[in-house]
């Protein structure tokens, strides 16, 4: 280890994940009827995130990922859900849900594909 990233870890700078506007902090959109209703009644947006992340970083990303303007994001953890396979117990991965509320007249585009 060089000196500076011993500094970095003493000092819990490196504790946060980095927001550097990653796709892969935002796992995946939450694409269900309940999300639909909100979608098209508030402008609300629903996606699953990395665990680890504020709301301030998650307005940052999305904001910055999709082009959009975030007037608020509210979030929650929901419950674990407990998996069997045959005699083996265990856990899904836990993960954040953030629900984000855009400027009006904006969207976000789920494909991102260069191309459209």
């Amino acid at each position: 280890m060089t000196e500076t990233t011993e500094n970095a870890t003493k000092n819990g700078a490196m504790s946060s994940p980095s927001i550097s506007f990653n796709i892969d902090l935002v796992k995946y959109p939450v694409i269900t009827e309940k999300t639909y209703l909100a979608l098209y009644k508030n402008r609300q947006y629903t996606f699953d995130v990395d665990k680890r992340l504020n709301k301030t970083q998650i307005k940052k990303l999305f904001s910055n990922l999709f082009n959009v303007t975030v007037i608020a994001v509210n979030t929650h953890i929901p419950p674990r859900q407990q998996l069997r396979v045959g005699m083996a117990q265990g856990y899904r991965p836990s993960f954040k849900r953030a629900i984000v509320t855009l400027k009006e007249g904006q969207s976000i585009n789920y494909n991102l594909n260069p191309e459209s």
